[in-house]
């Protein structure tokens, strides 16, 4: 029975996690990697009196208990696909349980999360983070959200950073789509009036230059964001194979908001997205889920060392 002091929660295509574990394995750390796309694949059983998780896995057995020590999360809180019309009820019902027996491994309380997904949960919602990053000394743009833009202030000639309040994953025929920030002219706000759902406008920060913060454990990484030295106008994702990634120093007083933040949401890691504007920096958002592996290579940003270290 091989007893498990490192648990990592991720599913078989991540290489995000692919970085944290091979770097485990370089310093000989006892870690499980339990992917969701994969749990018919694993036998379980949790004893709850004893507190006694058992796992067997490709032909190996494992035992999780209070001895535990970390657990890296890299899930969601909940699988946003589970009510896609493609899937059918019992792969809904699949995916609902699973994620529940997912949340409920906060049972071991005594380890180390990075991140725990009540705070995860928490932490995920966009209006909050704004109000938390504003208490906390941070510029926020002037935000508004409404599912019908007839009171909104709109001048002619105007645009407005347009997001979903949400993480936005939908199919179109047979391609996966997702919704970025978009700029939007105030004329075509009004004529396309969205009243069925609400949306996210916030005044068009431009020019700007756009910051990706990774905040790992007690290390932080940044990167300025440019295209041939220039600022990106709107969702500089929408081009992110396409840019350069700088390492850069943040000013002190700014590295120290961004720690603060994920410490008052509870989290050990959050990728934050920062603008610099003519006045100074803006908060934008925080993921605490949020994807690094990319600025291994683009920025040398070696997150994978800090998350590992903080594991162990």
């Amino acid at each position: 029975m091989n007893k498990v002091d490192i648990l990592i929660i991720s599913n078989q295509y991540d290489y995000t996690t692919d970085y944290v574990c091979i770097e485990l394995s370089r310093r000989n750390t006892n870690y499980l990697r339990l992917n969701r796309d994969s749990f018919t694949n694993y036998q379980i059983k949790f004893n709850v009196n004893l507190g006694e998780l058992y796992i067997t896995c490709s032909g190996n057995n494992y035992l999780i208990d209070d001895s535990l020590k970390s657990v890296y999360y890299r899930a969601p809180t909940h699988f946003r696909e589970t009510f896609i019309k493609k899937h059918t009820s019992e792969q809904q019902l699949y995916n609902s349980q699973w994620m529940s027996f997912v949340r409920n491994l906060t049972f071991f309380e005594s380890a180390k999360w990075m991140n725990n997904p009540l705070n995860t949960f928490k932490a995920e919602n966009k209006l909050l983070q704004l109000k938390y990053a504003s208490s906390l000394g941070f510029q926020i743009p002037e935000t508004i959200v409404a599912n019908d833009i007839s009171n909104l202030d709109l001048k002619p000639g105007s645009q407005l950073a347009v997001k979903a309040l949400d993480t936005a994953l939908f199919t179109i025929g047979q391609k996966e789509a997702f919704f970025y920030t978009n700029i939007v002219e105030s004329d075509e706000i009004i004529k396309y009036n969205a009243k069925s759902i609400p949306l996210v406008y916030q005044n068009n920060l431009h020019p700007k230059i756009d910051y990706r913060v990774t905040v790992a454990g007690e290390d932080i990484y940044c990167a300025k964001i440019l295209n041939k030295g220039n600022g990106i106008i709107g969702d500089w994702r929408k081009q992110k194979y396409k840019l350069d990634f700088i390492d850069c120093n943040l000013p002190l007083d700014v590295k120290t908001k961004c720690f603060d933040l994920t410490s008052k949401f509870k989290l050990h890691f959050g990728g934050i997205d920062l603008i610099e504007s003519k006045d100074g920096f803006y908060f934008i958002e925080i993921n605490p889920t949020g994807e690094w592996a990319w600025l291994v290579d683009a920025a040398d940003h070696k997150v994978y060392k800090s998350i590992a270290g903080f594991l162990i």
